[in-house]
C-alpha cells in the first residue's frame, strides 16, 4: 500500500513538472482572447530645475528618446560667470544612479563637451549637483545642453535646455519684470502700477476671461470681479534672450470660490519685452486661463454641461452616430457623457487625483477625439509628451479605445516621434481621421499614413507631399494632393475619400498642369494651368498661372468653373463659402502683375467647424462660459452619475515606426511667438508674416534666428556695404529660392516681406537687395526713423529715400528682396 502510494506521489509530481512546463511555454496561446490590464501609474521621473539669478527656473521633463534638438527653443539658460550650472532633481520615485552631459552646437554638428560626474549630494528635497562646464563656449552664442541621468528602473532619461554664457545682464530684470506683473495682477492696489506697460485698445474683446492680451482693459487684467487668487508657486522660464529682445513664460494655478466650491484654473503667461537704457519696455503679453473641469454634478445643467472659462482650442466635443453619448475634450482631459444613462466617465487624464501637480499639468500633450460609438466606446489619440502611464517620458502618439463595457482603457499602438509639440500639433491639426471601418489616417511630416486599428497594419497613403500641394476637407473626410508632390508641375490630381477608401483621378490635359487649392466643405477647389505659362521673377520661379479654377463635389462633377479671358489665379483663399481669387495679368512673356481679386460664392453646405456642439453664453461675473450641448435636458444633477476607468489594457499594444521616402532637401522657417511655435513653413515671408505680428523671431532648422521683430536699434548705418554685399552677390546670378551654400552662407528669398521687416538684417550689419525691375536692383545699407540708404550699384551713388515712400516703392514692385546670413 505504501509503495503504491509512493508510486503515485512520483507519477502526480512528474504530472505536475510537465503540466507547469506546458503552461509556462503555452502561456501567450493560453492568453489570447484575454486581456490583461494594469493601473495608471502616476509619474516617476523626476523634474530638473536651474538655478539661475537666485531662484529655481527653467523646468526640464525627462525624455526616455533622443529628441536631439527639437526641443531646444523649450528653454534658454544663462549661465554664471564661472560655468558651475547649479541643478536641483527633484520629484519622481526613480532612483539616479549615473549623472552625465554634453554640449553641442545647435545644429548638433560639433561636440564641444562630453562629462560624467562623479559625485552629487543627495538630499530629502532630491539631488542637487553643479555641472562645471569648461570653458570651450564662445561668449554669447547659443549651445544645446542635454543632460543624461542613469535611473534604476527607466534606463537612461534625456533632459534639455539651450545655454549661452555671457555677461549680459538684460535677462535678469526682464524675469523679474515677469513674475511681479503676474503677481500684482491679483492686488487690484499694486497693479496700478502696470498701467505703463498695457496698450489697451476699445476693440479689444474683453469678453473672455480665458485669454487676455497687451490690449486688454485694466479691468480684465486684474480679473474683474472672479476674486481670483495665485495658489502654489509660479514656474518661471526664460525662453528667449537676443539682443535687446527678451521673452519669459509662466506656469502657475489660480483658485477662486464658487457656488459650488473651490474652482481651479490653469494658468500661462507669456511676455516679450524690450529693453533700453532707461527701462524695459513691454511688446507683447498674453494670459490665457483654463479651468480644471472636474465632472462636478452641478457642472449637469438642462441640456448643458458646464465647462467654465477656457478657450477655443482647448474644448472639443464629438457625438456618436445616434447623438445619445457625447465625448468632449476639456482642458487636456476626455470625458464622455451617455444622455439615456444619465451617466459621465472621465476617460483620460494626466492629472491624477492631485489636480494642483504641476508634474501631471505639464501643458505638452493634448487629446484630439477620433470616434465616439453607439455603444459607448471612445476612439482617442493623446500626442505629445507622456506625462505618466505605460509611456512615461517618450514623445509621440498614442492610440486609445475606451470600452465602455469593462469600463477600461485599451493602449492600441504607440507612435514615437521626434519634433517639436508644436509641429506635431499643427500636422494633425491638417489631418487626423478614423473612419467607421477603423482605419486611421494622420498627416505626419509631409506623408499622410493609414494605419489599420484592428491589426495595428499601416500604409503611405500620399508620400513626398510638399507645402501647397495638397488639401484636406472641413470634415477632414476627403484628401486631395498631387502627384509626386510637386507643388506647381503636376499632371495628375489624386482624390481620395477616406470614409469609404474610394480613389478618383483628375488628369491635366494637352500639356497643362493641375494644381489642389483647398475645399468648400466636401467640395473640391482646382486649378488648370499651361505648361508653357511659367511666372518669373528676378530669376526665381514663382509658379504656373492658372487659367481656369474649378470646383467640384462628391460625384465628381463640376459646380463651379471660373475663367476669364486676359485674367489668371495666383492663388486662393477660402473663407467658408467664399472664395477669394488673387488675379494677374500678363505683362511680358514670363512676367505678371497682380490686379483686384475676384470672388466666388459657392452655395454647398459648409459642414460642421471646430466647436460644433460647444456653446458659450455670457455671465456677468465670470464672461464667457463654455458649455457642452446635449440633445436631452437634465433635471438638475442629483441623478448624474460619475466615474473614471481604473484599468489601462496594453495587450493589443504595438510600436508603429512610420517611415516614409520623404528626404526635404531645402530650408524650413520656424516662426516662434508668445512662447511658442506658431507654424513651420518653406517661405520665408511666411514666417515672418507668422512672427511679425507676435513680436517673434524666424529660426531654421537649426534652430539658429534668422529674423526678430523686436531686436533692432533706431538707427543703423553699415559702414562699407560692397564688402558685406559680397556674401550674396557671388550666389545671385545663380540663385532660385532659399537655400544654404557650401561657403557657410544662406541666402534668403524675401520677395513678399515688407520693408520696415528687412529693417531687421540691415541692423545686424546685413545689406538687403531691393530689386526694383527685372534683373534691377538696388543695396538697401542703412535707415533711421524716417529714411532708408540706398546704394545704387549701376551709378555706385549712396543716398536717402523716405522710409514711407520707400516702402510703397518696393510694395509696387513686389516687395522682392534677397540677403545672406552667416552660418555659425
Amino acid at each position: 500500500m505504501n509503495r503504491m502510494i509512493k508510486k503515485i506521489s512520483i507519477l502526480f509530481g512528474i504530472f505536475a513538472v510537465v503540466l507547469l512546463i506546458y503552461l509556462v511555454g503555452n502561456r501567450e496561446w493560453l492568453n489570447q482572447g484575454r486581456t490583461t490590464y494594469t493601473a495608471f501609474e502616476e509619474a516617476r521621473l523626476p523634474v530638473v530645475y536651474v538655478d539661475m539669478f537666485g531662484q529655481e527656473m527653467n523646468p526640464m521633463y525627462g525624455y526616455r528618446q533622443d529628441m536631439g534638438n527639437a526641443v531646444a527653443r523649450d528653454s534658454l539658460t544663462i549661465l554664471p560667470e564661472n560655468r558651475n550650472l547649479s541643478l536641483h532633481i527633484t520629484g519622481g520615485r526613480e532612483a539616479v544612479l549615473g549623472i552625465r552631459y554634453e554640449i553641442r552646437s545647435l545644429d548638433l554638428s560639433r561636440l564641444v563637451e562630453d562629462t560624467r560626474l562623479e559625485s552629487w549630494e543627495t538630499g530629502e528635497d532630491g539631488i542637487r549637483v553643479k555641472l562645471p562646464i569648461q570653458n570651450l563656449l564662445a561668449e554669447g552664442r547659443e549651445y544645446l545642453l542635454r543632460l543624461e541621468l542613469e535611473t534604476e528602473g527607466m534606463g537612461q532619461v534625456f533632459y534639455y535646455t539651450r545655454i549661452m554664457w555671457t555677461t549680459d545682464e538684460k535677462a535678469q530684470p526682464m524675469i523679474q519684470l515677469a513674475t511681479d506683473f503676474a503677481s500684482k495682477t491679483f492686488h487690484y492696489e499694486q497693479a496700478q502700477e502696470l498701467v505703463t506697460y498695457m496698450e489697451p485698445n476699445t476693440s479689444e474683446d474683453n469678453s473672455s476671461y480665458g485669454h487676455t492680451c497687451i490690449h486688454s482693459s485694466f479691468s480684465h487684467l486684474t480679473w474683474g470681479g472672479l476674486k481670483m487668487e495665485q495658489a502654489g508657486e509660479i514656474q518661471v522660464t526664460l525662453k528667449e534672450l537676443d539682443g535687446l529682445m527678451g521673452c519669459v513664460s509662466l506656469a502657475y494655478l489660480a483658485s477662486r470660490e464658487g457656488q459650488d466650491g473651490t474652482e481651479l484654473y490653469q494658468v500661462e503667461e507669456n511676455f516679450t519685452m524690450k529693453w533700453n537704457e532707461t527701462r524695459t519696455y513691454l511688446m507683447d503679453y498674453e494670459r490665457t486661463v483654463d479651468q480644471i473641469f472636474d465632472g462636478n454634478r452641478n457642472a449637469y445643467l438642462g441640456k448643458r454641461i458646464m465647462l467654465g472659462i477656457t478657450n477655443d482650442d482647448r474644448v472639443e466635443a464629438k457625438a456618436s452616430p445616434d447623438g445619445n453619448v457625447i465625448a468632449y475634450r476639456a482642458n487636456r482631459d476626455l470625458w464622455s457623457y451617455d444622455q439615456e444613462e444619465r451617466h459621465g466617465t472621465q476617460i483620460f487624464s494626466f492629472r491624477g487625483n492631485n489636480n494642483r501637480d504641476m508634474r501631471n499639468n505639464y501643458n505638452q500633450h493634448e487629446i484630439r477625439i477620433l470616434r465616439a460609438e453607439d455603444n459607448g466606446d471612445i476612439y482617442f489619440l493623446v500626442y505629445g509628451y507622456q506625462n505618466r502611464g505605460n509611456h512615461e517620458g517618450r514623445f509621440g502618439i498614442v492610440g486609445y479605445q475606451f470600452e465602455k463595457e469593462n469600463n477600461a482603457i485599451q493602449e492600441l499602438f504607440f507612435i514615437p516621434v521626434s519634433v517639436s509639440f508644436g509641429q506635431l500639433e499643427e500636422d494633425l491639426g491638417l489631418l487626423s481621421y478614423q473612419s467607421a471601418s477603423n482605419m486611421l489616417y494622420l498627416y505626419l511630416d509631409h506623408a499622410v499614413y493609414g494605419i489599420d486599428m484592428k491589426s495595428n497594419e499601416t500604409m503611405v497613403v500620399a508620400d513626398a507631399l510638399e507645402e501647397g500641394s495638397f488639401a484636406v476637407s472641413v470634415d477632414k473626410a476627403r484628401l486631395a494632393w498631387q502627384e509626386n508632390g510637386k507643388c506647381f508641375e503636376a499632371s495628375v490630381l489624386h482624390l481620395l475619400d477616406l470614409e469609404t477608401g474610394e480613389k478618383q483621378d483628375i488628369r491635366g490635359e494637352n500639356q497643362e498642369y493641375v494644381r489642389t487649392l483647398g475645399f468648400v466643405g466636401r467640395d473640391l477647389v482646382y486649378g488648370i494651368s499651361r505648361a508653357g505659362q511659367q511666372w518669373v521673377a528676378n530669376g526665381r520661379l514663382q509658379g504656373f498661372p492658372m487659367y481656369a479654377v474649378e470646383i467640384i463635389n462628391d460625384e465628381m462633377q463640376v459646380e463651379t468653373r471660373y475663367e476669364k479671358e486676359g485674367y489668371y489665379v495666383d492663388g486662393v483663399t477660402v473663407d467658408e463659402s467664399r472664395i477669394h481669387l488673387q488675379r494677374m495679368a500678363k505683362t511680358g512673356d514670363q512676367s505678371y502683375a497682380m490686379v483686384q481679386e475676384d470672388t466666388i460664392v459657392c452655395n454647398v453646405e459648409v459642414g460642421t467647424g471646430k466647436l460644433d456642439g460647444i456653446g458659450w453664453f455670457a455671465s456677468q461675473e465670470r464672461g464667457r462660459i463654455y458649455f457642452v450641448q446635449l440633445s436631452k435636458e437634465i433635471r438638475g444633477g442629483r441623478g448624474i452619475r460619475t466615474g473614471t476607468p481604473g484599468r489601462v489594457g496594453t495587450d493589443a499594444f504595438g510600436i508603429l515606426n512610420l517611415q516614409s521616402n520623404f528626404q526635404f532637401q531645402g530650408l524650413r522657417f520656424y516662426a516662434y511667438g508668445g512662447g511658442r511655435l506658431l507654424g513651420v513653413t518653406t517661405d520665408f515671408s511666411q514666417a515672418v508674416a507668422l512672427a511679425y505680428e507676435r513680436m517673434g523671431i524666424v529660426a531654421d532648422q537649426n534652430q539658429q534666428i534668422l529674423w526678430g521683430r523686436v531686436n533692432r536699434s533706431n538707427t543703423r548705418g553699415i559702414r562699407d556695404p560692397l564688402v558685406s554685399f559680397a556674401a550674396v552677390e557671388r550666389h545671385l546670378d545663380s540663385f532660385f529660392g532659399s537655400r544654404s551654400y557650401n561657403d557657410g552662407v544662406t541666402v534668403l528669398d524675401a520677395r513678399g516681406c515688407t520693408l520696415p521687416q528687412m529693417l531687421y538684417f540691415i541692423d545686424q550689419g546685413i545689406p538687403v537687395v531691393g530689386y526694383t525691375g527685372e534683373g534691377s536692383y538696388l543695396l538697401l545699407c542703412g535707415y533711421d526713423n524716417y529714411n532708408i540708404t540706398v546704394y545704387d550699384p549701376v551709378s555706385r551713388e549712396t543716398y536717402k529715400e523716405g522710409l514711407n515712400d520707400s516702402t510703397e516703392y518696393f510694395r509696387a514692385r513686389g516687395n522682392d528682396f534677397v540677403c545672406a546670413v552667416a552660418g555659425q
